[in-house]
């Protein structure tokens, strides 16, 4: 019923939508590029008393106008001003096209995420856009970064480069998607993520919480991380140095030319991470003398992580047949020792895992039609390999202590896989400008793996004791998205309806207790076929405010690793169905003196067959259609700019997520109560300061310090009547035993940077946890004390 009335509803909005733009005409219209043509979006663009902004594919446009001459007249962040003179016929409808000259040497890098942050405020699909380019030289990571957005928690494993878990309001793990550039992320596996890519790699990050953009082809349940890379503009390099507690390192190099007649673009990016993290943590061990077991604050001995990364590229660019043809090629090679299981109940000493790829891209694109039409195409193949090693004959203890054994593993389930996946993923995207009001939108990805490994300590098939990972796992899957974008009402009101096609098949072994009695009966093949639907809109009320609302129902396919396990502690599970979800969304935000910023959202969801990680028989866990959740949630978001040189920053972040419909009669109790190891209340604040011609002219001093404070969550389910009975559950003592309480948070970490000149060095400091305060991650896992970091980098030209 629900889901034909959100039918009904959006199909009301796209035909009065249509009967609107019919009755509209431009006067005229057109667009702003560079000298690359690449749209200017954000761009101002004046037509006597009128005006209007740019879009993202550079596109303006004026409804009404008299007969006469005109200066029309353009303006964008870091680019030189520019004067067109028009005049106007009697019912002439006019298109131009307008080349800004960039401004190189006075491009501030706050201007350029300015003028991203500007456009990504006024689309109807929420964004909350994170600026990585303008705080790039701060000793800083992208973790941390992000950890001060609204409505987003990043939780890891065991300090810097381990695997990150993103929460976005509420919703986490594989209902999350991530994306380079607007391209899936899964075949670069854990090589180009948020917990190993440094800030110079990255231009910034776009956070979607609910309704994706259908360039976006992914079937995400609860939102989505866009890493967009930092582009190659013209001829230049820079290189950087980080060093920090824990014995962390950090460096990388980036550079690139460009020819003479700019039609040659060449590049290369190389960066290195290491880290020992061996920070103190309260661990539980047992007493010499009376072996009751008693907390103790013990360094990490086996918990580093190193990281490279590598690519180059050689692009094309500004010829007849092609806008941009870019030929790529990443490498990374990754790897992390383990130093404990899910939970900190044991102390592993030997256990590491390694994944390592060489990924060669295409990626093409053209404007075609008079720029009406845009065609985008990326295509990768590659072979992600994994390997996992736990061949010790031995235990370690949490002093660092080893005592042999004759049995191989730590973990008892030991390994020495070696996993390779045949990953070929492709995607097409186009966008066709019908008229000044309306475009259309296609977007297809296509993915397909072919997963295959070997592991002499892994379970073997009983009719002939071959390898079970030697046996081909598949898995293929499709995103089909189509939209219409409608402007009217002088573009204050924008409307976005979108349809998403998902289809998926997936072939594999059910071996649920990773045990030895293994054969072709337990081959499985699964397969599905689905439909989304969304529509969101955007109205601006004035010049400085505007509302959105947004409503979507769609669905999660089940990922390959949900499907196969990973070999190491997940199971397989092809019995999983796919979750189901209905969002709806609200948000007002406006802008006051030209210096205050304030955003409200708020969200509902109605979401069934949440599939989650739960434990089966220890250590092993298996990814299973467990809870239905429904909730709402809502986030405040202020920014403060006075006294010329200062901002004030702070959001806060309240969700409301509970579990519903659960029917056996054991487990009834549950019913309404809160998402269970998930943060629901967490705030922010951020204050800077920037200063100029301090020591020397054109110096530049930027100091920063951030606050944020979680309130306690719980790792198990437990009961409402047990949760705080504060308003909201934000004062109070909760009614369940300490050792499920992930207590309450504070975290103060602040530095500086420092330029002598615009260009050439720049050095940063931070101190991160200046209290010392004990913090924790997800499962109740520690992070680290209090640490210190130091940034040296240097830019030619």
């Amino acid at each position: 019923m629900i889901r034909s009335t959100l039918l009904t509803s959006i199909s009301i909005v796209a035909i009065q939508t249509t009967n609107l733009f019919a009755q509209e005409q431009r006067a005229i219209s057109g667009y702003i590029y560079d000298v690359n043509k690449q749209p200017v979006i954000a761009a101002t663009i004046r037509l006597g008393e009128l005006e209007s902004q740019s879009d993202h594919q550079g596109y303006f446009s004026f409804a009404k106008l008299s007969v006469g001459k005109y200066r029309l007249k353009v303006s964008a962040l870091g680019y030189a001003n520019k004067e067109i003179p028009l005049e106007k016929l009697n019912g002439q409808q006019m298109t131009v096209e307008v080349q800004l000259l960039q401004q190189a040497n006075t491009l501030d890098e706050a201007q350029v995420a300015g003028r991203v942050h500007q456009q990504q405020r006024l689309q109807p699909i929420k964004t909350t856009l994170i600026d990585t380019r303008a705080v790039s030289t701060q000793a800083t990571n992208l973790t941390e970064l992000m950890n001060r957005a609204p409505g987003v928690r990043i939780r890891q494993s065991g300090g810097t480069g381990s695997n990150p878990d993103v929460s976005v309001n509420g919703f986490q793990g594989k209902a999350i998607k991530y994306f380079k550039d607007g391209i899936p992320l899964d075949y670069l596996g854990d090589g180009y993520s948020i917990a190993t890519m440094p800030l110079e790699a990255i231009d910034h990050i776009e956070v979607y919480r609910g309704i994706l953009p259908i360039y976006l082809g992914a079937d995400a349940l609860g939102g989505a991380i866009n890493l967009v890379p930092r582009k190659a503009i013209g001829t230049q390099a820079n290189a950087f140095y980080e060093i920090g507690s824990f014995d962390s390192h950090r460096l990388g190099l980036r550079a690139s030319r460009l020819s003479n007649d700019e039609k040659w673009l060449f590049g290369g990016e190389l960066y290195y991470n290491y880290a020992k993290n061996n920070y103190k943590a309260i661990v539980e061990v047992p007493d010499p003398i009376t072996k009751n077991p008693e907390l103790v604050r013990l360094p990490f001995f086996h918990n580093g992580s190193k990281h490279l990364y590598g690519e180059v590229f050689a692009q094309l660019q500004n010829r007849n047949w092609a806008d941009e043809l870019r030929i790529s090629l990443i490498g990374f090679d990754l790897s992390r020792e383990q130093q404990h299981p899910a939970m900190m109940t044991d102390a592993y000493g030997a256990v590491r895992s390694k994944q390592y790829t060489l990924a060669p891209s295409l990626r093409y694109k053209k404007a075609l039609l008079d720029d009406k039409l845009h065609f985008d195409q990326f295509v990768s193949y590659n072979n992600l390999q994994t390997e996992r090693i736990d061949t010790l004959r031995g235990s370690y203890d949490w002093y660092g202590n080893l005592t042999p054994k004759t049995t191989i593993g730590e973990t008892r389930l030991p390994s020495q896989s070696h996993i390779n996946e045949h990953q070929l993923v492709s995607r097409s995207n186009l966008s066709y400008r019908v008229n000044a009001h309306t475009q259309i939108g296609l977007n297809y990805v296509f993915t397909q793996v072919n997963r295959r490994g070997t592991d002499p300590y892994g379970p073997t098939l009983e009719e002939n004791g071959l390898d079970v990972l030697q046996l081909k796992s598949t898995y293929k899957k499709q995103v089909l998205g189509l939209s219409l974008d409608n402007y009217w009402l002088e573009e204050k009101l924008q409307n976005q309806l979108m349809a998403k096609y998902y289809s998926y098949n997936a072939s594999g072994v059910q071996n649920t207790w990773l045990s030895a009695n293994v054969g072709e009966k337990d081959r499985r093949t699964v397969s599905g076929n689905y439909w989304s639907l969304a529509d969101a809109i955007r109205y601006r009320l004035t010049n400085s405010s505007l509302f959105r609302l947004g409503a979507e129902y769609t669905y999660r396919l089940p990922e390959r690793e949900e499907l196969f396990g990973n070999n190491i502690f997940i199971v397989p599970n092809f019995e999983l169905k796919p979750e189901q979800s209905l969002n709806f969304t609200l948000g007002y935000q406006q802008t006051f003196f030209s210096s205050l910023d304030i955003e409200a959202n708020a969200f509902y969801r109605r979401t069934k067959d949440q599939i989650l990680l739960v434990t089966i028989d220890a250590p092993n866990a298996q990814y299973k259609n467990q809870e239905n959740v429904r909730g709402y949630g809502f986030d405040l978001d202020v920014n403060y700019r006075f006294w010329k040189n200062y901002r004030f920053n702070a959001n806060a972040t309240w969700t409301n997520l509970r579990l519903y419909g659960i029917t056996a009669e054991k487990d009834q109790w549950m019913n309404e109560a809160r998402l269970r190891n998930t943060p629901y209340f967490f705030a922010n604040i951020g204050l800077q300061g920037s200063y100029r011609n301090l020591l020397r002219n054109s110096d530049k001093l930027d100091l920063f310090v951030y606050y944020n404070f979680m309130r306690e969550f719980y790792l198990e389910t437990i009961p409402k009547s047990w949760e705080p009975k504060g308003f909201l559950g934000l004062s109070g003592n909760s009614n369940v035993n300490s050792n499920l309480i992930i207590p309450n948070q504070h975290l103060l970490s602040g530095g500086f940077t420092y330029k002598p000149s615009a260009r050439g060095f720049t050095i940063g400091a931070e101190v991160r946890n200046i209290l010392n305060k004990n913090l924790y991650d997800y499962y109740r896992i520690q992070r680290p004390g209090r640490s210190f970091y130091l940034k040296l980098s240097y830019q030619i030209p």
